[in-house]
């Protein structure tokens, strides 16, 4: 029989105000972008499914992280703090969704369309989010997204990048 695992209120308390501060600071930017509601479904709608299911993936690992295992917090076999653990995973996350929505990577915040920016920012912002890995959120904000836009981006979103990703391995 498995042990109970209690979950660790401080990583909580760290990740809920991490997500909230960076979430207003991220919001307070979008209010002075020349940003559309439609944008931002777009994007989302325009996501590649595989993109959606990834992040599923990353936000249920960093959640993992969080819980203590009877009162004891297991530690990482690197040194590193947990919440220090799943913010580099969301800035992985982030990254690779702009370079699948976007197909590049650019220092340069100009470079990239508002939405796109926001939904991989969305993105992020989840995966760092505490309590979030039991529930596919973000494949419910994919799906509401579609509906909203009937259906446009299903052929990008279920589209293979098979030429992306044979370029990504080979250089």
């Amino acid at each position: 029989m498995n042990a109970p695992k209690k979950l660790n209120n401080v990583n909580y308390l760290i990740k809920l105000v991490l997500v909230a501060g960076l979430g207003g600071f991220l919001l307070r930017w979008a209010t002075g972008q020349n940003i559309t509601v439609n944008q931002y479904v777009e994007a989302i709608a325009s996501t590649p499914i595989y993109v959606i299911i990834a992040i599923e993936v990353l936000d249920k690992l960093s959640d993992k992280m969080d819980y203590e295992f009877l009162g004891f917090a297991y530690g990482s076999k690197f040194g590193l703090n947990k919440v220090l653990m799943s913010l580099i995973i969301a800035g992985i996350g982030f990254v690779a969704v702009l370079y699948f929505m976007t197909g590049t990577i650019t220092m340069t915040v100009g470079a990239y369309n508002t939405g796109i920016l926001l939904a991989a920012a969305t993105y992020a912002l989840y995966i760092v989010a505490p309590e979030t890995g039991d529930d596919e959120l973000i494949f419910f904000l994919w799906l509401a997204a579609t509906i909203a836009t009937s259906g446009q981006y299903l052929g990008v979103a279920f589209s293979l990048p098979i030429a992306k990703l044979t370029m990504l391995l080979l250089s």
